[in-house]
């Protein structure tokens, strides 16, 4: 990837949006009729930090215990020589950052950044998830410089972050580049991020097509991302959370190579798991696997009436899970996943 330079941003700040045909209401299903997120939460701004809005009508939600089943998985693809890919899923969190680099570190961006925020799993972030996700997000930036001030070779190193926190059946979206996040609720699957890249803003302006974009030589051209130089301006939106829906954060190596539709039918069709991110992995690869790919799949259950448990073990994946210049132990417990998703298993004392 490569990130404009200082002084070049987009102006469009906070703009996240359902990329293709919007979720179509059901009026037998109270999940159906829920928005994906609420439309004046949408700001980079410290003042929409305490905006978000928790409650209102959940259609009989609070009844439940909502809770997460995830697995995840991270490839280094067949181009590149090394992961920069990081990732982490919790019973709270879930977050995939994408670093870019190369030789200047990509993959100490994306494992610093993910490593800072994972604290959020641990602890009770109170009733503003979306404020919660701003401070972590500012905290991983500025890790990104105190890391940058102390080795200036990886001045030019920078990661995206998609990510989601959940807290007694509400959650809060964070996106920040061109990983990206989806949900497939009812039948129906959408983009929930907007990519922040130069292609997508030539795309909103309507220069080129959406077609025009795959196919474009500054396609990975990024307007935002997370730098340690710059502001950190993510997109933040609240999101209500319903049994059943399945969610998917990845890295444009997946997304750059897989279309929608293909990861629809993988998601819609796969119920495990496991074998959901292997097959989304897979068709990366014979897509060419010109990038790192990394995914996370994740399902809402209601933990009262579920026949499956949640999961509860919190798992690193790639450069993260290899400890990237970054401090794994602050969260104790986690399972690293080595470059192809396996859990490493603890050595015999």
């Amino acid at each position: 990837m490569t990130l404009r330079q200082t002084g070049d941003w987009e102006q469009d700040r906070g703009h996240l949006a359902l990329s293709g045909e919007p979720l179509s209401p059901d009026p037998q299903s109270a999940a159906s009729q829920a928005p994906l997120y609420r439309p004046g939460s949408l700001s980079g701004s410290p003042a929409a930090r305490a905006a978000v809005e928790q409650g209102g009508d959940r259609s009989g939600t609070g009844q439940m215990t909502l809770a997460l089943r995830y697995a995840v998985r991270s490839d280094v693809g067949l181009l590149r020589e090394g992961n920069e890919d990081s990732a982490y899923a919790g019973p709270h969190l879930l977050a995939v950052a994408d670093g870019m680099g190369g030789h200047a570190a990509g993959e100490v961006a994306s494992a610093a950044t993910i490593t800072t925020i994972t604290p959020l799993d641990a602890e009770d972030p109170g009733p503003d998830l979306v404020g919660a996700l701003s401070d972590a997000v500012a905290t991983a930036n500025l890790r990104l410089q105190e890391l940058i001030i102390s080795d200036p070779a990886i001045r030019g190193m920078g990661t995206t972050l998609t990510a989601l926190l959940w807290r007694e059946g509400h959650a809060a979206l964070c996106h920040i580049g061109d990983s990206r996040a989806y949900l497939l609720r009812d039948g129906r699957f959408a983009r929930i991020t907007h990519d922040h890249t130069l292609v997508q803003s030539l795309v909103d302006e309507g220069t080129i097509t959406e077609d025009d974009a795959a196919a474009h030589p500054y396609r990975s051209f990024l307007l935002r991302a997370l730098d340690g130089r710059t502001i950190a301006e993510p997109d933040l939106a609240p999101l209500e959370t319903y049994p059943g829906d399945r969610y998917l954060l990845c890295s444009d190596g997946l997304s750059g190579v897989v279309s929608e539709q293909t990861l629809h039918q993988v998601l819609a069709s796969v119920r495990d798991l496991d074998e959901a991110t292997w097959r989304l992995a897979g068709l990366a690869i014979e897509g060419g696997g010109p990038d790192n790919i990394t995914c996370i799949v994740a399902d809402v259950i209601d933990a009262r009436s579920s026949r499956v448990a949640p999961t509860w073990q919190p798992v690193f994946a790639g450069a993260a899970a290899s400890g990237a210049q970054a401090d794994l132990s602050r969260r104790p417990g986690a399972v690293p996943l080595t470059a192809f998703g396996e859990a490493e298993q603890p050595e015999d004392t």
